[in-house]
Order: C-alpha cells, then sequence, then structure tokens
C-alpha cells in the first residue's frame, strides 16, 4: 500500500476533470484561486440566501399556497388571496389571471408569513426566473431561517443540542462560502437544496406537522450560535462535513480529487465517537454481474474484473487510487472515488473480495470523510463536549467568529 505523499502525481493524472468538484467552483482553481478560502464580509444583519428548490425547478407547474401575498411580475406589484397557479408557457411563467412573465415573486403577507410549493412549507418568499429551457424555483430566505432549514435536514432533529449547534456553525459557514464564491457568476440562485451543497427542506411537509423540523433543539442551536461562522486566518472557509468517518477524517486531495487542503481540512483522528452510526462499520454483497454491468455503464476497465485492490491510500484508510485486476493478470488504476460513485458503496475506506459469484465490500464510514463527521459530533456531544470543542476538533486551527 502506498503513501498519499509519494504518489500525489499519479494520482491526479487519473482523475477525469469532471470528479473534481462541481462546475462552479472549478473556474476559481483555473485563475489561480483558492476554492477553499474566501473572503466573509461582516454584516449588519443576517443576510439573504437565494436557494434553488431542485423538485419543483423540474416542474412544468406549481400550485403555491401564500394566502394572502404580494406578487410582483416583471417589476409590477399585485396583491392576491389565495393559491396561485404557476405554468412554463413558452419560455415564460403564466400566472392565471396575472399574465405572464419572465419573473414572479411571492411575498406572503400574513401571519404566519410561510408559504407551501409543492406539499412544502418554506418562511422567507418565493422566486421564480424564466432560465434557458426552463425555470429556476428559488425560495430567498433569511440565513438564519435557511440555517434552521439546513440542520434538522443535515442531522436528527432530536439529537443533543451541542451536536446541533456544531452543525449550524458548519452550515452557516458552508453557505457563505457558497454566497461569496458564487459572486459574479451570474446565475439567480446561490445554493440548491441537495447534497451537492446542504440539504435544505424548509419548515417540513405541509401535511404532516410532526415532520417539522424546527424542533426545540434545532431552534436552540440556530438561536445560540446566530451569526457565528468559523474562519481560518481571518478568512471563511468551506466547512465540508460528513455523515460517518469511521474513526478518522481525511483531507480534499482524497476526499475530492482537489488538489489544495488548508489546516482545519487536513484530517483528524476521532476515535470511537461515531460507533453508534449504523454505516461505522459496513458490509455490502454485489452479484458479479451487476458489478460488471455498472462498470460497464460508467466506462470503467477492465471488462471482466476478478480483483480489486487498493493501490494508493490514506492514512485513514480511505482508497485514493484501486487496481482493477482481470483473468489475465492485468490491471488498470482507476479513481477510487468514481468506483466508489459507479457501485454505490458507502465510502472509498473498504476491502473488496469475490466469492464465486458474489463480491463482498467490507468498509467504514458513510460519505466524502472530509471536515465534520456528523456521527461523532453527536457522540461528543453526548460525552459532554460542547460545540466549541467539538468544532475545534473537527476543524482544528479554525476560529469562530461572530460576523453579524
Amino acid at each position: 500500500m502506498l503513501r498519499l505523499n509519494a504518489l500525489r502525481m499519479l494520482m491526479f493524472s487519473l482523475l477525469p476533470a469532471t470528479l473534481l468538484l462541481s462546475a462552479c467552483v472549478q473556474p476559481a482553481s483555473s485563475r489561480g484561486e483558492s476554492v477553499l478560502l474566501a473572503p466573509i464580509p461582516v454584516y449588519g444583519a443576517a443576510p439573504l440566501i437565494r436557494v434553488k428548490l431542485s423538485k419543483p425547478s423540474q416542474a412544468e407547474s406549481l400550485t403555491v399556497k401564500a394566502g394572502k401575498a404580494a406578487v410582483t411580475i416583471d417589476g409590477r406589484r399585485v396583491e392576491t388571496d389565495g393559491d396561485l397557479l404557476l405554468s412554463l408557457q413558452n419560455g415564460r411563467i403564466g400566472a392565471g389571471p396575472l399574465g405572464d412573465a419572465a419573473s414572479v415573486e411571492i411575498q406572503p403577507l400574513g401571519r404566519p408569513t410561510w408559504f407551501d410549493v409543492d406539499g412544502r412549507i418554506y418562511r422567507g418568499k418565493l422566486r421564480v426566473v424564466a432560465a434557458a429551457g426552463g425555470w429556476e424555483v428559488i425560495n430567498v430566505v433569511d440565513l438564519e431561517q435557511y440555517v434552521a432549514g439546513v440542520i434538522g435536514w443535515e442531522m436528527i432533529a432530536g439529537w443533543p443540542v451541542e451536536a446541533l449547534k456544531a452543525q449550524a456553525v458548519a452550515s452557516r459557514t458552508y453557505a457563505l462560502f457558497e454566497m461569496e464564491a458564487g459572486r459574479g457568476s451570474g446565475r439567480a440562485w446561490d445554493v440548491d437544496d441537495t447534497t451537492q451543497y446542504q440539504v435544505y427542506g424548509g419548515v417540513g411537509p405541509a401535511d404532516k406537522p410532526k415532520q417539522w423540523r424546527e424542533t426545540a433543539n434545532v431552534m436552540a442551536a440556530r438561536e445560540e450560535t446566530t451569526g457565528m461562522v468559523l474562519t481560518y486566518e481571518g478568512k471563511g472557509f468551506r466547512a465540508y462535513f460528513h455523515s460517518t468517518s469511521g474513526g478518522r477524517t481525511t483531507n480534499p486531495i482524497v476526499a475530492f480529487g482537489l488538489d489544495e487542503t488548508i489546516e482545519p481540512l487536513k484530517g483528524v483522528e476521532l476515535g470511537s465517537f461515531d460507533a453508534d452510526s449504523p454505516k461505522a462499520e459496513w458490509t455490502l454483497t454485489m452479484g458479479h454481474s451487476e458489478l460488471k454491468a455498472r462498470l460497464l455503464e460508467n466506462s470503467i476497465a477492465p471488462h471482466d474484473i476478478i480483483r480489486i485492490d487498493a493501490e494508493v491510500s490514506a492514512e485513514s484508510g480511505h482508497a485514493i487510487t484501486l487496481a482493477l485486476f482481470d483473468r489475465t493478470g492485468h490491471h488498470k488504476l482507476v479513481d477510487a472515488i468514481r468506483v466508489r460513485r459507479a457501485l454505490g458503496l458507502y465510502s472509498t475506506n473498504f476491502t473488496a473480495a469475490k466469492n464465486g459469484d458474489q463480491w463482498e465490500f467490507k468498509g467504514k464510514g458513510y460519505g466524502h470523510g472530509c471536515g465534520m463527521c456528523q456521527w461523532s459530533a453527536r457522540g461528543m456531544a453526548k460525552a459532554g463536549w460542547d460545540s466549541k470543542r467539538i468544532l475545534q476538533t473537527m476543524y482544528p486551527g479554525a476560529d469562530i467568529t461572530s460576523i453579524y
């Protein structure tokens, strides 16, 4: 098993460009700018964040339930009371009797000030913008309300408050970093509501109030950390987090194939704090024919694989490159992240064995493995750690800074 530092250049020669990070990050790297660090301004109050709602953005019509609301249609403001049906009409947004427009914004005026779109309740206002081939449905919301709509979905809402507070600070930091990194991009939104950024579910499903994530613990976590972010050397950073580390976190080089790292994201030993996670250790079995099909679908050779070995691994145990052997004894080196995605494995920290017509994968952890381990944060909180200690352990060298 070869060490990361010795074969770093080999690793990057094997990585397809599409596997580095999302497209919105790559341009900064091509300009020689950091994709991990960015200045974070000081605000007088919580700023607004623009969150693209992925499922509504893919629909061709929406019913928005906002009660009494101010509706702005291409700059013209009218007041409505009742449901509003929006639809795509030849590249424009149809708003029923209100006409059609390139953009529609809906601001609830009643109490409580929320709206229901696609069966889910959100705070703030809804902005719908015509885009190439469709539209973009965007929730424009106060950052603190956004954080509340994240931490109850990224963590279990009933977890200890100190763990949720750590998540709140990390999520706020991540969101602000993306807001700053995306400035000048020309797009109408800052983040979306998927794991491409961080999961945002708003208040919760309209028909299931018991599943609303604004629990007492979530709201306490948000309120007790209002305006707090992580900084390093005076700048904000991309505060990655993941479900389960398997005992040790890793750096962005290993997790994403990104040729940059900073002290808070270098990876740390966490021990057994994540032992309660169902993915602290895992086993996954797969038929040989399914494995072959998945590799072929993702253009990964060799055709008839008989062995998978880690060729380059990090100190955390995460594989960086894998050697895929065929029946002739020849092998091909493949990026471990690419294989993990193709096979649906929980992490790149695994071993593989072929037993007859079955493959057995045994591994540790769930997710990319960089930054804060959420299950370890829970374990630390249960052991009596406060959020500051949790964050300083997960992100060594980082400061906790109030920006409003």
